[in-house]
């Protein structure tokens, strides 16, 4: 039972990774979520090993990436999860269009890197397309700070 009342949304320790018109992705702690505003439909995404620390929806609403650890995607054509190559350490996820996005790997790491991901919903035995843009060394050594130009 839930210590509170309402939707997941709700949970004073609920953090918010990514929000649209349409829907919410977040945590509670290690676990992520996503809430449809418009349905009310919840549900868990994945269980990282720690807080998750990013998110971003696909444009048309059916696929979301969400990055701590591990870069997890999530599809709702099929109903899939699946852990996205062998990135860790996930910092930050931009859109670029409706199904491609980077990813920024820790950038205080000497190995951190952007790499871009294509995702093709048509193509649901393979549907990802992972490539290595560039290592990105302009934070290696420098101060912590909330606020990363990529």
């Amino acid at each position: 039972m839930r210590p509170y009342k309402g939707y997941i949304k709700d949970d004073p320790n609920f953090k918010i990774l990514f929000e649209n018109t349409v829907m919410i992705v977040g945590h509670i702690f290690e676990t992520s979520y996503c809430f449809d505003k418009l349905t009310k439909e919840e549900f868990p995404i994945f269980e990282f090993d720690d807080d998750p620390c990013c998110g971003i929806l696909g444009q048309n609403n059916d696929w979301c990436l969400i990055g701590g650890d591990v870069l997890i995607l999530k599809t709702w054509v099929d109903n899939t999860l699946r852990l996205v190559g062998d990135l860790k350490q996930i910092f930050d996820l931009k859109c670029i269009d409706a199904y491609t996005t980077q990813i920024l790997t820790d950038p205080w790491s000497e190995n951190s890197e952007i790499w871009q991901v294509s995702i093709d919903l048509n193509k649901l035995t393979q549907p990802l397309t992972l490539t290595k843009i560039r290592d990105f060394k302009e934070y290696f050594d420098k101060p912590y700070s909330e606020n990363i130009e990529w």
